[in-house]
């Protein structure tokens, strides 16, 4: 079996919360060998929001944080002192990739922005995401996922018509963005190999988020159309296709039908309530929706979520259960596929987080790892990357330079 593909590269990742560290999770997972900077001080928030295992809270406790920033290790710096900013200037210099998601301005008044560090190591990947990107007249706008989802228009798509809009779940962007910013440092480190020379890479979270709206403005382009909340209609040229009750609380089955060989199939398994001239064509199932959905319904209601998946998937049917979050963790599939794994962490002992996201063959793929303990590997850093003395090393930590 060959090594990982990015063994032996280098990430300094100066990200916090979710997309500059879930950017460094994937590169981890490929083999890099990746320091998170943090702090004590002014700790990621990250660590604060939980779940906490056991239900006790701890800034070492939470799963949120040990999923997101696995295979890691963890150097703690104050980086208001200047002898904490000369560290990391160190360590860009001795590093490949390096990602913030500082608002822009911050990391050039630390005299840490990218033409600086490149004087010194021109072969460094700089990648920086923030909600609005490094140019432009906003900028300078401060948010998280939330606020990208809004910009992007996907808030103001979600819901009911009548209501208002409910948004996605979580920092949606957050989640969206790191897709794009390990995409992009993988194509500048290709592009690396052939040119010697690294760059600065920018991207706009909410711009990432805009990619998944885009129908919606290619509608409003070509029509004149404003896209609007559609409730549980999640695609208006495509019936059937929604999300049916099953036997049971809160139980529900996906279906999408539409294609002529999937309503034949369909129509098979639900029989005389639809097998009939009123839902014939394509045009018919359209201008009909809300009869089909109460046949589907009535259907669905008379089975579990499994028995109806089960039914339709044999029938050729494509359908799935909507799964709820115990559901996943018993999920056959991805046991086999090996998505969850079981790691031992340092403060909280046994936990399961996701593994790799991706096998690459025949390449081996990194074995599942805790998030760090703050600061776990900051001695081993300033002695390996920085060339530090035990000495100094105690010196920087007495005057608080080290968190």
């Amino acid at each position: 079996m060959h090594e990982a593909p990015l063994k032996g590269i280098k990430v300094l990742d100066m990200g916090w919360v979710m997309v500059g560290p879930m950017s460094g999770r994937y590169l981890a997972d490929l083999g890099a060998d990746v320091v998170k900077v943090e702090s004590r001080q002014r700790i990621d928030p990250l660590r604060t929001l939980g779940p906490f295992k056991d239900g006790v809270a701890g800034p070492e406790r939470t799963l949120s944080y040990h999923f997101i920033n696995a295979g890691k290790r963890s150097l703690a710096l104050d980086l208001s002192r200047q002898a904490a900013r000369e560290i990391v200037r160190t360590l860009a210099g001795d590093s490949d990739v390096l990602i913030e998601s500082f608002t822009p301005g911050v990391m050039a008044r630390m005299g840490l922005d990218y033409p600086r560090l490149r004087e010194t190591n021109p072969r460094l990947v700089m990648a920086s995401t923030c909600i609005m990107g490094q140019t432009g007249p906003a900028a300078n706008t401060s948010g998280v996922g939330t606020l990208g989802a809004a910009y992007a228009g996907m808030s103001n798509l979600m819901g009911w018509p009548d209501r208002p809009p409910t948004g996605p779940y979580g920092a949606w962007t957050d989640s969206v963005a790191p897709r794009f910013v390990v995409a992009a440092i993988l194509a500048a480190l290709h592009r690396r190999r052939h040119t010697g020379l690294g760059c600065h890479i920018d991207v706009a979270q909410a711009e990432a988020g805009l990619q998944f709206v885009l129908p919606a403005w290619f509608d409003y382009a070509a029509n004149g159309h404003v896209a609007a909340r559609r409730g549980g209609v999640p695609d208006p040229l495509r019936a059937p296709c929604g999300v049916y009750p099953c036997a049971g609380e809160d139980r529900w089955v996906a279906i999408d039908a539409a294609d002529p060989a999937h309503w034949r199939a369909l129509a098979r398994c639900l029989g005389a309530p639809v097998d009939g001239p009123a839902f014939a064509t394509v045009t018919a199932r359209l201008r009909r929706r809300a009869a089909l959905d109460e046949a589907i319904s009535a259907w669905t209601r008379l089975r579990t979520d499994i028995e109806a998946e089960a039914t339709l998937q044999a029938a050729g049917v494509p359908a799935h259960a909507v799964s709820h979050a115990n559901d996943l963790d018993a999920d056959a599939d991805l046991a086999a596929d090996g998505y969850f794994q079981q790691v031992e962490a340092p403060v909280i002992g046994p936990c399961r987080i996701r593994g790799a996201q991706f096998r690459i063959a025949p390449a081996a793929t990194e074995p599942a790892r805790p998030g760090p303990c703050i600061g776990d590997g900051t001695d081993t850093v300033l002695r390996e990357r920085c060339g530090l003395s035990e000495a100094r090393i105690a010196e920087l930590r007495a005057d608080g330079v080290l968190q």
